[in-house]
């Protein structure tokens, strides 16, 4: 399994992120679209609603939210740099309202808190994702404009008929390769003495050029 698709499939377990993030106290997903987010601000809770705009698997997610209290538009990417190596950039766009939200976005607060919160994800993901990949699963399906294109199911035998694919396509290579081996052995068998000859003559060539 890829990096990014390790990451991908452990960000898209929303329900999970109350077990290893500090502030995130309950996530509800009523659907493949939409979440519903319970979070923990100093001694108030904060509740909203996320719709997912956008979704590609190993590629990004895009959401918008609503909230009395205020709040938070992003996106997430995944951007494999290498066979172990997955970059996660997160981009959000916070919109406050009453006191107490916009004098904490005054010091920054909130974008501390996700900055934290991302760091508890990578942890998650280097100590526990990766020691059991195969068991998770996270939802492969694909979103656009707030609906689902895609299901969780159609993408799977997708995976798996192009997994099917290059397979066959590997074991066609290396039959076609088999065979023209067998061919050039059979042209230098063929050719052999008229080879030989042409060897001579470069080496009398080179002789004579050498006086």
């Amino acid at each position: 399994m890829r990096r990014a698709a390790s990451s991908n499939d452990q960000f898209t377990q929303f329900q999970e992120f109350s077990s290893f993030m500090k502030k995130v106290t309950n996530v509800d997903q009523a659907d493949e679209e939409k979440l519903h987010w319970q979070a923990k601000i100093f001694w108030s809770k904060r509740t909203w609603e996320a719709t997912i705009v956008e979704q590609v698997p190993d590629e990004h997610i895009v959401w918008r939210s609503k909230a009395p209290k205020g709040h938070v538009d992003g996106a997430v990417s995944f951007h494999e740099l290498a066979p172990n190596l997955t970059r996660v950039l997160v981009v959000l766009e916070y919109h406050p309202q009453g006191l107490f939200e916009r004098t904490g976005n005054l010091w920054r607060a909130q974008g501390r808190r996700v900055r934290l919160e991302l760091k508890h994800f990578r942890r998650h993901v280097m100590t526990q994702s990766l020691t059991r990949a195969d068991e998770i699963e996270g939802w492969r399906g694909e979103i656009r404009d707030s609906e689902v294109v895609k299901t969780h199911e159609e993408a799977l035998k997708e995976e798996e008929k192009s997994g099917e694919g290059s397979k066959t396509k590997s074991s066609g290579s290396s039959s076609t390769s088999g065979s023209s081996g067998s061919s050039s052995s059979g042209a230098k068998n063929g050719r052999k003495d008229g080879s030989n000859d042409d060897s001579k003559d470069s080496t009398k060539e080179q002789e004579e050029a050498s006086r």
